[in-house]
């Protein structure tokens, strides 16, 4: 049990060995409730009677109560009731802020109480993903003020926990375009983003199949990479192979690279190679029942368009389309064809593949590999190869162009 002075410094009145992972549940005041006992009695006195001690009157404005789950529940039933209900009326009378540390109950009716009566209800959890632990707190109930956001994500950096005050990943407005970005080295194409280029050493390695695993095909994944990479490679006048992700329009996935290039620009420089070609649109192919006539196809065009354009195309393939049109073998034996051929140009592939897929990354012999993953509530990247720690996609707009920085979640 701990108690503030008038300055805010705390002293500990009595004290139980448990730890502060829990519910925490803050009631700075009550309507009135029905109590029990003498309704003259003070929250002091409720307290002293509760852990049967002899307590001066309480002076302190806030008053901790830590494992009160523990405590309640070596008290009879009614008993609980009572004594919660007597902390309560008293704290309302008194105006004291009243705080109880908790663990979600196997009773839930009691504890059930104890929720429609406070003010403030704020949960405090650990979140596992990919073997690191991470501190989740979410305002479940608050009267009386406007927050802009209910769920805040902490993360242990140089011994503290640090708060990491974006949780949602929002596009800002586009507003106008930057120099495109030239290729680290002879050897790499820059993936349109600087620090990414940093991440990967240089960027997308030429003569190589690199992969981008996202959680899911939504707008937030795919955007984050193909938006900056694939407008700064039509910016440098290069052409490109695009195998749609599944239910993406070649319209659709033109959209965002509208805002940096202009539409004719797309039409000229990019086929699209899609499950369902649109009438009319001389820039688009279907994909061939047939897996490898497909394969041939994709070669054929890469070849016309680095005569047209004379340089090297970029290859980009969005493997479930390639799996809902075959199967997982089958995907996987023409990303094996496509690896042994590419040494052999000077070309950059990036096949895009989701964790929900039946081609699985282990498969796929990359030579650079991504992950894009939502961290509770945080778009991060990081690299399985090379191997990084968690980067959390923060939204930079200083350029005037949609960029993004990657901040290191430690």
């Amino acid at each position: 049990l701990v108690q503030t002075d008038s300055e805010g410094s705390p002293s500990v009145v009595g004290s139980r060995p448990e730890g502060l992972d829990g519910r925490i549940v803050e009631c700075p005041s009550w309507e009135a409730t029905e109590c029990d006992l003498p309704p003259e009695r003070g929250l002091g006195e409720a307290l002293a009677l509760l852990f049967g001690l002899d307590m001066r009157p309480l002076e302190a404005r806030i008053v901790v109560i830590d494992s009160w789950t523990d405590l309640m529940e070596a008290l009879p039933g009614q008993r609980r009731t009572t004594m919660q209900r007597a902390l309560l009326a008293a704290a309302r009378r008194e105006k004291k802020h009243l705080v109880l540390v908790a663990e979600r109950s196997r009773e839930e009716a009691f504890y059930r109480q104890l929720e429609y009566s406070a003010d403030t209800i704020v949960v405090l959890q650990k979140c596992r993903t990919d073997n690191r632990t991470y501190r989740q707190l979410v305002i479940e109930k608050l009267r009386a003020y406007q927050l802009p956001q209910d769920t805040f994500l902490f993360t242990l950096h140089g011994g503290r926990f640090t708060y990491i005050p974006w949780y949602v990943h929002r596009y800002p407005p586009i507003t106008v375009e930057r120099e495109p970005i030239q290729d680290p080295s002879g050897h790499t194409i820059s993936t349109g983003n600087e620090s990414l280029d940093g991440l990967t050493n240089g960027g997308f390695p030429r003569g190589r199949l690199s992969l981008i695993e996202v959680d899911s095909l939504s707008a937030p994944y795919l955007e984050t990479i193909y938006i900056p990479f694939l407008s700064n490679q039509l910016q440098l006048g290069r052409p490109a192979i695009i195998v749609l992700p599944e239910g993406w329009s070649p319209e659709r996935f033109t959209e965002g690279l509208s805002h940096f290039v202009d539409r004719d620009t797309v039409h000229k420089q990019v086929v699209f190679f899609g499950r369902y070609g649109g009438p009319g649109e001389s820039n688009v192919r279907n994909i061939d029942d047939d897996p490898w006539k497909t394969l041939n196809e994709i070669r054929y065009e890469s070849g016309q368009l680095e005569r047209m354009f004379g340089q090297e195309v970029t290859e980009l393939f969005a493997l479930d389309t390639l799996e809902n049109r075959y199967n997982a073998p089958v995907v996987r034996g023409m990303m094996a064809e496509v690896i042994a051929s590419l040494p052999k140009t000077h070309r950059a592939a990036v096949a895009i593949l989701s964790r929900q897929q039946g081609v699985q990354s282990g498969t796929v012999a990359a030579a650079l590999h991504l992950r894009v993953c939502e961290l509770n509530g945080v778009l991060s990247v990081y690299g399985v190869i090379p191997r990084t720690n968690f980067l959390a996609v923060r939204p930079n707009l200083a350029s005037g162009f949609l960029d993004y920085e990657l901040l290191p979640i430690v």
